[in-house]
């Protein structure tokens, strides 16, 4: 039989006459991105667990780049702390990673676990996990993700490991996002994707700074400074402000519910105020339901989420987290 035959389990259809063609030879595997002409290949993903854990120090708690817990006690306020008031002493923000792969191919995506369920959960995307044993207000590194629409996967970490929720999301090359687990009005999970490249036109010596309420259904906020100025007010379920201005230093915020007095205007840049008593001035002011102290430095851009609820003992926190 002909060196060239077409066999299938030993045998050929083919005389050695009418010999089939060789196949060209494959051409050296390589990654492309659709539609680019010129075929440029692109880097490979990093190896799960690349990356250290977000901040601060050695705690890596099974994601891919690792998460940072709430376990210690000296992020947000659960109501037990030592001061007796109920208000948090302060914090400083959490610091993101930054891989170094192209962004020009792909974005990055960290997960935000605000959900109150006692139980961990893990997160995959397509089958790859992004974060392992994530339980409430825990939040993972950035870590990449190619451009296009993939889809996000929740489960129990334990037991039946049952779905919890799987939808599609789009993700964009060169942009980074926040995907935050929450609980919904159903009693089950929903996520939000919060884009993190919003402001990047600073004045000089300033940050940028935005409030998201990722607490429960129908909850509304303000968020305050201590001299009595409203940064944002009536901030609903699942709502991420814009970012403002911020001039570097610490601010004292303390975060209340919603106030229906129309003469409350929210203040156009963030500047630290001349009360420096630490007072809360003004006779119509509704009581802060938590406080944190926050440095912002220049050039830095930073996302305050209020977690939890009011009535189990999570509590309410405040997770202050850069963006860039």
């Amino acid at each position: 039989m002909a060196e060239n035959d077409t066999h299938y389990n030993g045998t050929s259809d083919i005389s050695d006459n009418n010999a089939a063609a060789p196949l060209p030879e494959l051409e050296e595997e390589k990654a492309v991105y659709p539609d680019d002409a010129a075929n440029i290949p692109v880097a490979p993903l990093p190896e799960p667990g690349e990356g250290g854990p977000v901040y601060p120090g050695n705690d890596n708690t099974g994601t891919i780049g690792g998460n940072w817990n709430w376990g210690n006690g000296n992020w947000g306020n659960n109501g037990n702390n030592s001061s007796g008031n109920g208000w948090n002493t302060g914090f400083f923000p959490i610091t993101p990673t930054n891989p170094t792969i192209s962004p020009r191919y792909y974005g990055q995506v960290r997960f935000l676990n605000a959900s109150t369920n006692s139980f961990a959960v893990n997160i995959t995307i397509d089958g790859t996990a992004y974060a392992i044993n994530s339980r409430f207000g825990t939040i993972s590194n950035y870590d990449w993700i190619s451009d296009g629409f993939h889809t996000i996967t929740v489960r129990r970490a334990s037991g039946m490991r049952s779905v919890l929720l799987q939808q599609n999301f789009p993700f964009t090359a060169g942009e980074k996002v926040t995907m935050v687990l929450v609980d919904s009005a159903s009693g089950g999970l929903e996520m939000v994707q919060v884009a993190d490249t919003g402001c990047n036109t600073r004045a000089f010596h300033t940050g940028c700074y935005r409030f998201a309420n990722m607490t429960f259904s129908g909850s509304r906020y303000d968020l305050m400074l201590y001299g009595g100025e409203t940064v944002f007010r009536n901030v609903a379920f699942q709502t991420v402000t814009p970012y403002k201005q911020a001039m570097a230093g610490t601010y004292q915020f303390y975060v209340t519910n919603s106030n229906s007095y129309s003469f409350l205007r929210e203040i156009p840049i963030i500047v630290i105020g001349v009360n420096g008593s630490g007072t809360i001035t003004g006779n119509n002011m509704a009581e802060p339901l938590l406080s944190a102290q926050i440095e912002i430095a220049a050039g830095q851009n930073y996302t305050s989420y209020l977690i939890g609820n009011t009535w189990s003992d999570m509590g309410l926190r405040l997770l202050t987290v850069e963006d860039s």
